[in-house]
């Protein structure tokens, strides 16, 4: 099952790889970081660079603390980028009329969407990869052309280092398995990317209204966007900010691992029992 598995997620590379989707997702989630970088650095050196560059922001732009950074910076991009790509990746089956073909030849349901959802947590950490890279080798740029000339931060801890990359990467699937549920439930490339895409941005506006009330920090803490805040160890979202404590790492963990389940079960239950149709023209 194992072998099966692996073997349909490299085709669903080589299917992918051909689409121009995934590398116009891949200039984005590279260009945004970049942006986000030169405009908070524009603002930080000027005419008062020593004293700003002196704070806080000296190392975070110090290798390898710019490391973190962007692994920040590039999950918040890419939980939108994710779920546009997990959303076309599983609806367009059902829109071009492909999964009939595909179940026909004897392909298990279960593998097939196994390998999507695979081959969409390889891709989304592929993609923080390119985004932080972009970012580390930016902020260097910065640090050694309008900085001190420094890059280099003089102690580093890489253990550190390794562990927001797991947890960057780990935060992305909640999203993927959200994307791939509402694909499945709606059999449709476009509802799932404004519904996945509808919720994210709804939740974040809510959240940050709604946090002024002492009974809903509770049921906040139980929502994915408060839950990956809160696993990655943020104050709040890089643009929603949210006026209350989040909850800790090891309850955000447990949270976001319920969604993954949650969502990723029940979207493999319906993909295995729904009838399939015909192309939809999407």
């Amino acid at each position: 099952m194992i072998n099966e598995v692996l073997s349909l997620t490299r085709w669903e590379w080589f299917k992918l790889r051909r689409r121009w989707m995934p590398w116009v997702l891949l200039a984005i989630i590279t260009a945004l970081p970049q942006l986000s970088l030169w405009g908070s650095v524009s603002g930080t050196f000027g005419s008062e660079t020593e004293q700003a560059v002196r704070g806080a922001d000296d190392t975070f732009l110090l290798f390898p603390n710019n490391v973190v950074g962007g692994l920040l910076v590039s999950q918040v991009y890419g939980i939108v980028l994710i779920m546009i790509l997990a959303a076309s990746l599983v609806g367009t089956e059902y829109g071009w009329g492909s999964l009939r073909t595909v179940v026909t030849r004897g392909t298990g349901r279960w593998p097939f969407l196994m390998s999507k959802l695979l081959l969409l947590a390889l891709l989304g950490a592929a993609a923080l990869f390119v985004g932080t890279a972009g970012w580390t080798v930016g902020s260097a740029v910065a640090m050694l052309t309008l900085g001190d000339g420094a890059w280099l931060a003089e102690s580093a801890d890489w253990i550190e280092v390794v562990k927001w990359c797991g947890k960057a990467v780990f935060g992305l699937l909640p999203y993927i398995a959200l994307a791939a549920f509402v694909a499945v439930l709606t059999s449709s490339t476009g509802a799932a990317i404004g519904i996945a895409l509808g919720y994210y941005l709804v939740e974040s506006i809510l959240v940050g209204v709604l946090f002024n009330f002492d009974w809903f920090e509770r049921v906040a803490e139980f929502l994915i966007g408060p839950a990956s805040y809160g696993w990655m160890g943020l104050p709040g979202g890089m643009t929603f900010s949210y006026p209350a404590e989040l909850p800790d790492a090891a309850q955000s963990f447990i949270v976001l691992l319920g969604y993954m389940l949650v969502l990723g079960g029940t979207a493999i239950w319906l993909f295995q029992r729904r009838d399939i149709a015909g192309a939809k023209g999407e």
